[in-house]
């Protein structure tokens, strides 16, 4: 019995303790002046907890706040710079981003001096027509058009397929190419070709070689379409020149033989080669008929 009332005692004295040693951990003071209150506000800014006095953010010298006021003013500050920065500069550094996703320095590089190289034979087969200089332009241009499109098809249908796929020159090519422009009579355009890697069947491999020839065949008959549509001597020249190189390039490209594009497409399918190389040879010798 004596037990008992002295467990309670003790356990009635620990209460006591306890009750005093959390009441003064839980009396909430204003983070501010220190004063004690039952009822303190939290500022949404910075999280803190004050009196009535102190409750407003300007009044606790709330530094959130200020941050958030300084952001404020820095923002239209910014939208002002970039305001200020010229539109073509923006242009510029747009497009740099968007040919950044689809190409590479080495990949430009490469494909510029394959297509300065190109535009040299185009120079040397001008040389026997009397062109102005706008319209040897156009002409250079035709031919500038007719490598860089042929080797731009087989990239973009290769990264359709999700393989990595980029121009490289080839030393040969490059130097039968340059031999070319020298010839008056021989017109290999070849100075590289578009490399591939990744995991492909036979299919996907014949569907990229065969990109580049229909890209010329298009543009062989968008030509010749044109020709027929002026009855300007020098244009007409020009456009059955941009018809006839590019049904040239197609029948050329389409041969299957050693890394021609040909000799991939009759590995792939022997009844889309012999469509093809019809479809060439019936645009050459349309080109023929009609010069």
């Amino acid at each position: 019995m004596i037990l008992s009332i002295n467990l309670w005692f003790f356990l009635e004295e620990t209460y006591i303790l306890l009750l005093k040693y959390f009441g003064e951990l839980i009396e909430l003071k204003c983070q501010y002046c220190g004063v004690n209150t039952d009822l303190p506000f939290k500022c949404p800014f910075c999280g803190g907890y004050f009196c009535i006095e102190h409750r407003l953010p300007e009044f606790h010298a709330c530094q959130c706040v200020k941050r958030n006021l300084l952001q404020r003013e820095f923002l239209p500050k910014r939208r002002e710079e970039v305001a200020r920065i010229p539109i073509s500069r923006r242009i510029i550094s747009k497009f740099s981003r968007i040919l950044h996703r689809v190409s590479s320095p080495t990949e430009i590089a490469h494909l510029s001096l394959g297509t300065l190289v190109v535009m040299l034979v185009g120079f040397s087969a001008a040389i026997s027509e009397t062109l102005t200089v706008s319209f040897l332009g156009l002409y250079l241009l035709i031919f500038a058009l007719t490598f860089i499109l042929h080797e731009l098809g087989h990239k973009f249908t290769a990264k359709y397929y999700g393989l990595w796929a980029e121009f490289r020159l080839s030393l040969i090519g490059l130097v039968v190419t340059l031999i070319s422009a020298l010839s008056p009579i021989i017109k290999i355009v070849s100075p590289g070709a578009v490399f591939v890697s990744g995991e492909a069947s036979r299919s996907i491999l014949g569907k990229i070689s065969l990109s580049g020839p229909i890209v010329n065949l298009l543009l062989s008959t968008i030509f010749l379409t044109l020709n027929t549509l002026f009855n300007v001597s020098i244009i007409k020249a020009i456009f059955s020149w941009g018809s006839i190189i590019n049904a040239y390039v197609a029948l050329f490209n389409l041969i299957p033989f050693s890394i021609l594009d040909g000799a991939k497409i009759f590995w792939w399918s022997k009844y889309v080669w012999i469509v093809m190389f019809s479809a060439a040879l019936i645009l050459v010798a349309a080109n023929l008929v009609a010069l």
